[in-house]
């Protein structure tokens, strides 16, 4: 393999290295990863250069720690330091701590936060039952406020004050989101309870967190135009895999109305071609359920997975394109393609995250003639009143039913 990456004079000359079994592997293990050819040539020679460091200050593999990346990479005095070598020798390290030639990282005793945090998210797995994305942002916010209060040192919960629950708030909420405020209120009111339950502050700390006032239907929950929704599919390059990717996610989105992390999980045997269905394990909801596939959703998965998906062993349906290829997506993927779409659709470039997706979704089977328990069940609602939001985005209909306003002299005493 080294010849197809470098000419005779260098394979020459890497082949008579003392470190050619461990370059080789490298080598290898970036070529299976699908890293560009002039990346591999520039990662093997920084590989290959700092054996030859090691070997000039007669050191051996097990003597490497992460502290010798940076003296690596400041090496030359005269030179100012190179990204490429930090990044280089980070795969290597981590190539060969798979290996075992390289000492694993020793373990760092967690701190007094990240303890406290750890029992939180275990109360929240086990008592309350909250999804891991929540759970993400519950802990999220707690350390965040252990933080602003104690720093990095000891934690002692008789100096925690009402001031610091007021001063925690309203950081969030000096940029005039009261929404990200609320959402931090309710997320720290939470770990303050949970610190009560466990007898280490009182019950003052709980009462001083400010209530935000939400009315759940007072506002209309945000949609998208039938021609908007037709701009952002038309966005992706359908020619290329990752634009063939990315359309078969946003159909997905708009016509299930999927949330990003199921997009995300979704495995090559959720698809079954015959029957046309799609099956969504177990997530927030807590309950499988089978939806049926559309004509142009299936046509897009099925040209994803025979034109546009890698070869691959992972068995997720969306996968990377770009190293490491090959393996699931994340979340933060399917959102990043889907705001990539917004920003060049009129009206939508303020838009960042996917549920409007969905909200568009529940919208178009409102008109359709959909009631509100089959809505429930596509999207997975496990309360009806959650999917009751949509009942009045339906204006042709409520307006059939909704009395005229009196005009003057017409109301009677």
């Amino acid at each position: 393999m080294i010849e197809r990456y470098f000419c005779p004079r260098v394979a020459t000359r890497l082949r008579a290295s003392p470190d050619v079994r461990w370059l080789a592997s490298f080598l290898a293990t970036l070529d299976g990863s699908g890293y560009r050819r002039l990346t591999i040539q520039v990662y093997l020679r920084e590989a290959e250069l700092f054996g030859l460091w090691l070997r000039r200050r007669r050191r051996t593999l097990a003597s490497v720690t992460d502290a010798d990346i940076p003296t690596f990479a400041t090496r030359l005095p005269r030179c100012k330091p190179r990204i490429n070598s930090r990044v280089a020798i980070q795969h290597l390290l981590c190539h060969l701590r798979q290996r075992r030639l390289v000492p694993q990282r020793p373990a760092q005793a967690p701190t007094q936060i990240e303890r406290i945090v750890t029992a939180y998210d275990t109360h929240l797995s086990s008592a309350a039952g909250l999804a891991p994305a929540t759970r993400l942002y519950c802990r999220r916010y707690a350390s965040e406020f252990l933080r602003s209060v104690f720093g990095t040192g000891t934690i002692h919960w008789s100096r925690l004050k009402l001031a610091h629950v007021r001063q925690f708030i309203t950081g969030y909420g000096q940029t005039g989101r009261v929404a990200a405020a609320r959402v931090a209120a309710g997320a720290l009111r939470g770990f303050l309870r949970w610190l009560q339950f466990e007898g280490w502050i009182g019950r003052d700390l709980v009462q001083s967190v400010p209530h935000f006032r939400l009315w759940r239907f007072a506002a209309l929950p945000p949609t998208l135009t039938d021609e908007q929704q037709a701009a952002i599919l038309a966005t992706f390059d359908r020619t290329t895999p990752t634009g063939c990717r990315a359309y078969a996610m946003a159909l997905c989105l708009i016509d299930l109305g999927l949330r990003a992390g199921e997009v995300a999980d979704l495995m090559l045997s959720d698809v079954d071609v015959i029957a046309r269905t799609l099956r969504l394990a177990a997530g927030k909801p807590r309950r499988e359920r089978i939806l049926p596939l559309p004509e142009r959703v299936h046509r897009a998965i099925n040209e994803y997975i025979h034109q546009g998906r890698p070869q691959t062993t992972d068995q997720h349906l969306f996968v990377r394109h770009r190293p490491p290829i090959g393996v699931a997506v994340t979340r933060e993927l399917v959102r990043g393609a889907i705001r990539q779409a917004y920003g060049v659709v009129p009206g939508c470039e303020r838009l960042t995250g996917t549920h409007v997706l969905r909200h568009t979704t529940a919208s178009r089977l409102l008109r359709a003639g959909a009631d509100l328990k089959r809505i429930a069940d596509i999207l997975g609602h496990r309360s009806i009143d959650t999917t009751a939001i949509y009942a009045k985005v339906d204006i042709e209909r409520l307006s059939a039913v909704t009395m005229p306003w009196p005009g003057v002299g017409e109301v009677q005493s």
